[in-house]
């Protein structure tokens, strides 16, 4: 993300244990040789964070949880279908026996 993007700020306050952590998984990410802050890791953990929110219209959860609804409506509606085409072919199998 590039700086210039950057223009809302917020003021965050960690418990000592928390900034400890952030603090090593930064040194862990620079070791390996990424170019990283603490305030990089937070804005991943915030994006990550929102995007799996499922009461958050756009997010992959909300995305995921639509979509699940729609797979579950039309299996459903295939149910029904195949229920009604199996009583369609009991009734013609009945006609052609003279039933």
């Amino acid at each position: 993300m590039s700086k210039n993007r950057i223009n809302v700020r917020f003021t965050v306050g960690f418990t000592p244990e928390q900034a400890s952590r952030l603090d090593e998984l930064n040194r862990i990410r620079r070791r390996k040789g990424e170019n990283t802050s603490r305030a990089t890791l937070i804005r991943d953990a915030v994006g990550f964070y929102l995007q799996h929110q499922g009461d958050l219209v756009g997010s992959r959860r909300a995305i995921a949880n639509s979509l699940e609804g729609k797979i579950d409506a039309l299996n459903g509606k295939v149910e029904v279908m195949a229920a009604e085409l199996t009583a369609f072919i009991a009734m013609v199998n009945k006609r052609r026996e003279g039933k």
